[in-house]
């Protein structure tokens, strides 16, 4: 009786809600919002965390808190299994004694993009059927740290002699964000910053003070001079008219020993 009396209930309110859907007390008629672009605009840079190649793709909280994770640590002068670790650690606090092993085997097997990489990554997707979320522990953490890997890596531009200029691109809601650095000798030897933005934006480069901004897409600019050997030099860039936290690129010049 209780059983029928619950299903009659339900079936009532729902006949209710169709009929006269809820209502904000502002709202004068039932508005559509567009929740796809409501949760874009929060967090623009969610739409190259949603394009890495993995096996099988992560849930949208998972890739978030490594974004947010990954920009502490490019920061810190870490070895790079140490910041797979670090990256993953808070996630799967029950783990710890994989995480070395797994780190150890995630750098092993980093190769560049290729065909054979790209028949591995198929190969890897038939051994995730459930996704995500029906992988063991220790799949998952395998997963996490590919992901950080590749956010650590697109997050991180690297200057040396033999490679003076490095280059990096981030997807997002509004498009496509290019950030490139290139170090120049001369007196004094320095490093100059470009990065075009797909609308109104700014960039911060913290260990300067500076802060430049533009009201539309374009380049902006900023000059770092006389770098420091092996210092970390963390770029902020934003988007004008949003309350998203910044995302972080960091500048490293290594110089010759």
């Amino acid at each position: 009786m209780q059983d029928h009396f619950q299903t009659v209930l339900k079936r009532r309110l729902q006949i209710e809600i169709s009929q006269n859907p809820p209502r904000f007390p502002w709202e004068s008629r039932v508005v559509d919002y567009p929740v796809e672009l409501s949760e874009a605009n929060t967090y623009p840079w969610l739409v190259q965390l949603r394009s890495l190649s993995l096996p099988t793709p992560l849930p949208d909280d998972i890739l978030t808190g490594l974004l947010n994770r990954c920009q502490e640590l490019i920061t810190e002068s870490l070895q790079p299994g140490v910041q797979l670790v670090k990256a993953v650690e808070n996630l799967f606090p029950d783990q710890p004694q994989a995480m070395d092993q797994i780190a150890g085997l995630v750098l092993a097997n980093a190769t560049a993009r290729s065909s054979t990489a790209t028949r591995d990554l198929t190969a890897l997707q038939a051994a995730f059927p459930d996704g995500y979320d029906g992988a063991n522990p220790q799949q998952q953490v395998t997963l996490t740290m590919l992901a950080a890997k590749d956010i650590l890596a697109t997050l991180t531009l690297a200057l040396t002699p033999q490679q003076p200029m490095q280059q990096r691109h981030w997807q997002t809601s509004e498009g496509a964000v290019a950030i490139t650095a290139q170090y120049e000798m001369g007196t004094p030897h320095q490093i100059r910053l470009a990065v075009e933005m797909p609308c109104a934006s700014q960039m911060t480069m913290p260990t300067l003070g500076q802060t430049v901004s533009q009201t539309s897409p374009g380049v902006l600019n900023l000059t770092l001079s006389e770098p420091i050997a092996d210092t970390t030099y963390p770029v902020e860039v934003h988007f004008s008219g949003t309350e998203t936290a910044p995302l972080t690129f960091a500048i490293r010049w290594s110089s010759p020993a």
